[in-house]
């Protein structure tokens, strides 16, 4: 299998497909099996790329995720149970780290990992979206969080930091409104629990900061600030983040732009950040898009993995390039031409550094960019292994407790890469990758994001019950595609052999709030299949590491529809008897998907919003949540709000879909109203339906627990199963 990323055309090689029929397994697993890769050449990232003891012929022995041995092959016993893989005329590598880098969805994950990046330093929020978590495969994550984004006291800040290590952060990233006394503590403080510091620095100067003992700092236009007059670099503190030409953070990046590769000041900064022990991480890809060599990023072929929905100021798809408005793309170009000047003389100094992409923004994208960065690196001055230590051995170098990741050494991480080419020749060699080998683990190449049609399942992994789960039922992880997005999923069914009616489940919340959880699949969903159901539920766009955005209402509701060929698709389900449950935010969905068809014989509604318009009346916290996530919400909000109310369009149902209302009349989440006003629209539009108001329940219907399960069963059965026909509206009797 070769696992490549784009050539120049200058430089295109032939490489045999070698295709392996593998589990995608994730490196959290280990691997029960022993892996032999003999006769490659191990190339040696060691001392910041200085040093060159490389092992010809070697042999590369692998057991439970680690790497047991590596030497010559007349120094290394290969295990008799070993599986061999020959890799002669080859080179290995150890995986390449990402050190600042955005995780969003499995696509970004499998062009990670196709790129050879089995490792990121994990950046969230703002432009780059929130962590996917629970990708099956991804690269290992390490996640970085922020202090000092806000001025406060030392014991402000120290108990935020304190916070972000007890939740698992592993990196530091101290920020503009520290003082130097704050910095120093906090580094200090960051180093006794473990975490790795990087300084992206303004109220401190960046001298001060990498006294003080920071591991890096981050982005040649942000480390440079210290080159700035005293007032400038004020400002820029003041207000680092801004698009407007004429902000602080532009004059200085434009002041830049202005400063001679032969200023003297250049020349005797450069000596202080190369002396002062932090390295540097430039991010040079940010502006990679702007400088005239770029290549179209959409023409690699891993970008058939991306959405550009997803990338933050993605490239123009037909020119590669942005479309900014000519001033800005004026002032970007010049700012792309200054970041090398400044960072070719950092280099001459003799800084070292640490490899990031930055991705994703200002078009950077997953795996591409970091090996435009690694290139970019040589083009200023690095050997091909110098820039490779830069995404390999330095981190561990750098970084306290970054573990033994990084190097081709007995003991450490079995994470490695092989190549068909030599990459000390050319850095653009590190793209032809042949194995990309995780944890001990072979890594599959990933399929492209359209390779099927919508409802196609494209992984499966089957859940292990509790030991409290209802007998007979089997639960399953899937992806599937919808809209030609993975999307996250699960179906549960019972074991037994047999033809089975199907359940679409639309599930409530919004984002991570509220998800399809282990708990929900083996109490409700498992409890419901037991009643002789196949189930499918999603997890809608976006979430658990699906493809694409969430809209609360829009898109996503084709995630639903796309379960009918999900289960249309499994054998033994009966796709002609097929009913949909939602609850909460899930009752919306299952109203817009009865909106656009008429395969569902049934559905059951608990505590469903039925009216955006009038909920968020009730609810007016709800529009932090709808401003993030719905589209056009600051231009139509009075459209997107209608469009997602069909208590206020009842007419566009289908007319053939008996509907079962649950709610609670002590529910404080969705009003009991939001029932009665549907409830009333369906009545005078002829649509059949049943209105039950259980007192005193909850939003879960927690006091009517049983009644819920047996009126819900007992509609399914009546239409579903038993496919009793709709109830005659005509108005009839004595």
């Amino acid at each position: 299998l070769v696992l490549r990323c784009a050539m120049p055309a200058s430089r295109i090689f032939v490489i045999c497909l070698i295709f392996l029929s593998l589990t995608f397994m994730s490196p959290a697993t280990g691997g029960a099996e022993t892996l032999a890769i003999v006769g490659a050449t191990v190339i040696d990232v060691s001392e910041f790329g200085s040093s060159d003891a490389d092992l010809i012929d070697a042999v590369v022995v692998i057991k439970d995720g680690l790497i047991s041995a590596v030497g010559p092959r007349s120094e290394v016993r290969i295990p008799a149970d070993a599986r061999v893989l020959r890799a002669e005329d080859r080179f290995i590598v150890p995986g390449l780290t990402d050190g600042f880098a955005a995780l969003n969805n499995q696509g970004y994950a499998d062009a990670y990992l196709e790129c050879g990046v089995t490792s990121i330093i994990a950046v969230s929020g703002g432009r780059r979206g929130p962590l996917a978590t629970g990708l099956d495969p991804s690269p290992r994550v390490s996640r970085l969080g922020s202090v000092g984004d806000n001025s406060g006291t030392i014991d402000e800040h120290v108990a935020a930091l304190e916070d972000l290590a007890a939740d698992g952060v592993d990196v530091a990233l101290l920020m503009y409104e520290l003082t130097p006394e704050q910095l120093g503590t906090l580094i200090r403080r960051a180093h006794d629990l473990g975490m790795a510091t990087i300084g992206e620095l303004g109220r401190t100067s960046y001298e001060e900061g990498i006294a003080a003992g920071l591991d890096a700092v981050v982005h040649t236009t942000r480390y440079s600030l210290g080159l700035a007059p005293e007032d400038m670099a004020r400002a820029v503190a003041e207000r680092p983040f801004s698009n407007d030409l004429e902000s602080a953070k532009w004059l200085y990046y434009l002041w830049l732009t202005e400063l001679s590769p032969h200023d003297p000041r250049l020349a005797e900064y450069a000596a202080t950040l190369a002396d002062g022990g932090a390295a540097l991480m430039p991010t040079l890809s940010l502006l990679h898009l702007d400088r005239p060599w770029a290549a179209n990023p959409w023409k690699d072929p891993v970008a058939r993995l991306l959405d550009p929905a997803d990338i933050n100021a993605p490239a123009d798809a037909a020119t590669g390039r942005h479309a900014y408005d000519a001033a800005h793309q004026v002032a970007y170009s010049a700012v792309a031409r200054a970041q090398f000047l400044l960072e070719e003389a950092y280099h001459r100094a003799g800084a070292r550094y640490l490899a990031g992409s930055a991705t994703d923004v200002w078009g950077t994208m997953p795996g591409i960019s970091l090996h435009t960065e690694l290139e970019s690196l040589v083009r200023l001055g690095l050997t091909p292994r110098e820039a490779l230590a830069a995404a390999t051995s330095n981190f561990a170098s750098v970084f306290p407790n970054w573990g033994r990741r990084g190097e081709i050494e007995a003991g450490w991480a079995a994470d490695l890469l092989v190549l068909s080419e030599d990459p000390r020749e050319d850095i653009r060699n590190l793209r032809a990758i042949e194995r990309v080998v995780l944890g001990g683990q072979i890594i599959e190449k990933a399929g492209p994001r359209d390779n099927g049609r919508d409802g196609l399942i494209v992984s499966r992994k089957v859940l292990v019950p509790p030991p409290d789960a209802p007998a007979g039922i089997t639960a399953e992880e899937i992806t599937y595609l919808s809209d030609g997005l993975r999307v996250k999923g699960y179906l549960i069914r019972p074991t037994d052999d047999g033809t089975y009616p199907g359940l679409v489940y639309a599930r409530g919340g919004n984002r991570d709030f509220k998800p399809i959880t282990p708990s929900r699949i083996w109490g409700r969903l498992a409890r419901m299949a037991s009643w002789g159901y196949v189930i499918a539920g999603s997890q809608y766009r976006g979430v658990a590491g699906g493809e694409g955005r969430e809209e609360f209402g829009g898109a996503e509701v084709h995630d639903l529809l796309n379960l009918i060929p999900v289960l249309e698709g499994e054998p033994g389900v009966d796709a002609t008897r097929l009913g949909i449950y939602g609850g909460s935010r899930g009752g919306l969905m299952t109203y817009l998907v009865l909106a656009q068809t008429d395969r569902f014989r049934a559905a059951v509604i608990r505590a469903g919003v039925s009216d955006l318009i009038s909920w968020r009346e009730d609810r007016p916290e709800m529009d932090e949540v709808f401003a993030d996530i719905i589209p056009d919400w600051d231009t139509d909000r009075k459209g997107v709000l209608l469009a997602r109310s069909p208590a206020r369009w009842v007419d566009r149902l289908s007319p053939t879909t008996p509907i079962l209302i649950l709610h609670g009349t002590a529910d404080w989440r969705v009003s009991p109203r939001q029932s009665q006003m549907m409830a009333a629209a369906l009545l005078d539009n002829r649509r059949p339906f049943r209105l039950v108001l259980l007192e005193g329940s909850d939003h879960q219907l927690n006091e009517h627990r049983e009644e819920h399960f047996r009126l819900t069963r007992e509609w399914f059965d009546r239409f579903v199963r038993d496919r009793e026909g709709p109830p005659d509206l005509e108005p009839h009797g004595d």
